[in-house]
């Protein structure tokens, strides 16, 4: 059995399991009661309740770790992913409001000489627009090093933007790069990291101790691991945390479950504590919904009609509610974050596995709030995601380990008959390039194995047939085929993966 702290205000133990669902602290003991339902909400599961003024729920199970065994605790720093485009939002609001960096200034007064593709101007957009999703370019080379290498020299956007960016349509489309090019320019016009803004600016002043742009920050053994779930043969597999070269701008916190509680409260109270410099025009600006989604269909992960989207919050209706939400997933983790400012409630839930308990984060939110305001469905849902879930969880797992085992079995791979020695492995090894430094990598024999490294990422290649092989970091990430070519004197001369030709430096 898992490890449980569920602390509920007394007003809330003193409720039977479903009466006075209409008060927060109602709803909060229904929550509760409906999260013990699930017997296996692994390795951890926290979830967080909060008025202006009270904690209503702090709920932390199981283990930060499942191969430790370390518990998850109401300090333990969580990865929150995409959820960090929030505090950046305040934090871009507080240098606008101090005239360290101004929300409607070009992008060009900034980087004068960067070049858009098809015609675009990139004189034509703002910061604001940049960090509201609104700037139609796409650049996948620096959202994937961001999110999965390393990092990227400010100095070094505009000539990978000219060389690499392609138009997209107008209008919204949620991405990361909006916040990539924010974190770079700041750095380029003030000379300091967006991680050092951050704590200066919206951490310290908050207190929030165990909330940190930097993994270094705590021991390894201190943060929370993700995890895919492989069944009950295989177990979990672990994904390390983040390298702080990884931890980028859109999506580079981790927090806790008792620092995520000062962070709702600060959205529902509009202001931060006395002498935080947090004002209330900063909060108020960073809730302001500046274009809209057009996404009332509900095809969003919230599951319910949002409308615009602020410095780093998608407005949603929650019948008649505004509903102020942000999620984050990565690989093996999904967490989301909620508050109502008419409800005065906010609400956050974290699971440390992707394919486990991160489907129910946001239902836990969604219940949270069926509960509140006493919703016809409420108790229905209930029953609904209480039964369908053993039954979801092994869906999902069977489509994934199908996924996985459809790609290994592709002809291309040969059986995975090839079983070359450290010799013959050894002619494999070196620097490779495309000219492009970010793209070097370096791969070398270690032990009977070969292993690439690339910035910050490291990960083992796996022999197919005779100069194929395969890459995966993780058991459900996408294979990818790695083909050393060879000149007419059999000679290994370059190296082709995912259409890029490397070359031996």
């Amino acid at each position: 059995m898992f490890r449980t702290l569920s602390l509920v205000s007394a007003a809330a133990l003193s409720l039977s399991a479903y009466a006075g669902a209409e008060t927060p602290e109602g709803a909060a003991a229904s929550l509760d009661a409906f999260l013990d339902e699930f017997p296996d909400l692994g390795p951890g599961y926290a979830v967080v309740v909060v008025t202006a003024d009270e904690v209503l729920m702090r709920r932390v199970q199981g283990e930060r770790r499942a191969v430790s065994g370390d518990p998850m605790t109401t300090d333990t720093p969580i990865y929150i992913a995409s959820q960090t485009k929030a505090y950046m939002g305040l934090l871009a609001a507080r240098l606008d409001a101090e005239g360290v960096l101004s929300l409607d200034s070009r992008i060009t007064d900034h980087w004068p000489e960067v070049r858009f593709p098809d015609g675009l101007d990139a004189a034509d957009w703002t910061l604001r627009d940049l960090i509201t999703h609104q700037v139609p370019i796409e650049v996948d080379i620096i959202t994937m090093l961001e999110a999965y290498i390393g990092y990227v020299d400010p100095a070094d956007y505009p000539r990978l933007i000219e060389a690499h960016a392609v138009a997209r349509e107008p209008g919204f489309q949620y991405d990361n790069l909006g916040y990539n090019i924010y974190g770079a320019i700041l750095e380029s016009v003030t000379g300091r990291s967006w991680q050092d803004w951050l704590d200066v600016h919206i951490l310290d002043p908050l207190a929030m101790e165990r909330t940190s742009a930097r993994t270094s920050d705590f021991p390894i053994n201190e943060l929370s691991w993700g995890h895919h779930w492989l069944g009950e043969d295989a177990g979990w597999f672990e994904i390390r945390p983040k390298s702080d070269g990884m931890m980028q701008s859109a999506g580079g916190l981790v927090t806790s479950v008792d620092d995520m509680a000062v962070w709702l409260q600060l959205q529902l109270r509009g202001e931060g504590p006395e002498g935080s410099g947090i004002t209330a025009q900063m909060v108020s600006a960073a809730q302001t919904g500046y274009v809209e989604t057009h996404q009332q269909d509900r095809r969003n992960a919230a599951e319910l009609p949002c409308t615009h989207y602020t410095l780093g919050w998608n407005v949603c209706d929650f019948e008649g509610h505004d509903f102020y939400v942000h999620g984050g997933g990565y690989t093996g983790i999904r967490t989301q974050m909620a508050f109502s400012p008419d409800l005065g409630v906010g609400i956050a839930a974290f699971s440390n596995s992707d394919n486990m308990t991160g489907w129910l984060t946001s239902r836990t939110i969604n219940m949270y709030f069926q509960f509140l305001t006493e919703h016809e469905t409420a108790e229905r849902m209930r029953q609904i995601r209480i039964e369908q879930y053993p039954q979801r969880i092994q869906r999902y797992l069977d489509y994934r380990m199908e996924q996985r085992n459809t790609a290994m079995a592709a002809a291309d791979w040969g059986g995975w008959s090839w079983a070359p020695d450290a010799e013959t492995l050894s002619a494999y090894a070196g620097s490779w390039s495309t000219g492009e430094p970010y793209l070097d990598i370096e791969i070398a024999p270690v032990g009977p194995a070969l292993i690439l490294s690339w910035g910050d990422l490291s990960s083992g290649l796996v022999p197919a047939t005779r100069d194929l092989f395969g890459l995966q970091t993780s058991p459900f990430d996408e294979l990818h085929a790695l083909r050393f070519e060879r000149d007419d004197a059999g000679e290994i001369v370059q190296l082709v993966w995912d259409g890029r030709v490397y070359r031996r430096r």
